[in-house]
C-alpha cells in the first residue's frame, strides 16, 4: 500500500489494514457486517458494485472507507469512492494491487482459521518489508461459502491482525 497516495486522497488507515477481496455470499449488503466485525475497509460484498451498492456499504461503514469492486470504476470514483478492487485503471482513486496483499484467510476452504496460527505469517511478512505497505486480506472465493462461515473467517482475520499488530508493537518497544 502506498500510504502517501491514500493520504492524498484523504484516507488514513491503521498499520496492516484489513480488507476482503472478491464477492461475498448473499445479497451484497455486507457494509454493516464488515464494520461490526472490525474490518478496516468495508465493502458491499457484491461481485460488481454499482453506485447503489457502494453507497449503501459506505453509509453503513461509519467512518471507515468502503472499497468498491468494479471492472469500470470511473463512475464510482467520481461519486467519492477512493479504494477500488479492479484490474482497470483507477484514475482519481486507489487501486489495491495484488503485490500489497497478504492473504491469510482462504476463500476456497470451509475451515475457519485459528487466529493465532494465521497471525504468524502476518508478522513474518511485515518483518520482511515495510509493514505500512501491506494489506491483510481474505482471498476470493468466500462467495461460495455459507454466510455464517464467512463471518467466522473474517472475525479470525481481524483477530489475527490485531495479534500481529501487538507483536510488531512489542518489536518496536524492545528496540
Amino acid at each position: 500500500m502506498r500510504r502517501s497516495e491514500l493520504r492524498a486522497l484523504g484516507v488514513e488507515l491503521p498499520l496492516l489494514p484489513t480488507v476482503v477481496l472478491g464477492a461475498l455470499p448473499g445479497d451484497g449488503r455486507w457494509g454493516e457486517r464488515l464494520y461490526r466485525l472490525g474490518l478496516d475497509v468495508t465493502a458491499s460484498g457484491a461481485a460488481e458494485d454499482t453506485l447503489k451498492t457502494w453507497t449503501a456499504a459506505r453509509d453503513a461503514s461509519g467512518r471507515r472507507p468502503a472499497k468498491a469492486r468494479s471492472s469500470a470504476p470511473a463512475e464510482l470514483i467520481a461519486a467519492g469512492c477512493v479504494i477500488v478492487e479492479t484490474v482497470a485503471p483507477a484514475d482519481g482513486g486507489y487501486r489495491i494491487g495484488d503485490d500489497e496483499i497478504v492473504v491469510i484467510v482462504d476463500g476456497a476452504d470451509r475451515a475457519v482459521e485459528d487466529p493465532s496460527a494465521i497471525a504468524r505469517p502476518i508478522v513474518e511478512a511485515a518483518r520482511g518489508t515495510d509493514p505500512s505497505n501491506l494489506w491483510i486480506g481474505a482471498g476470493p472465493g468466500l462467495h461460495l461459502l455459507p454466510e455464517n462461515i464467512v463471518e467466522e473467517k473474517l472475525a479470525a482475520l481481524v483477530e489475527a491482525t490485531f495479534q500481529a499488530r501487538l507483536a510488531l508493537a512489542k518489536d518496536q518497544f524492545d528496540l
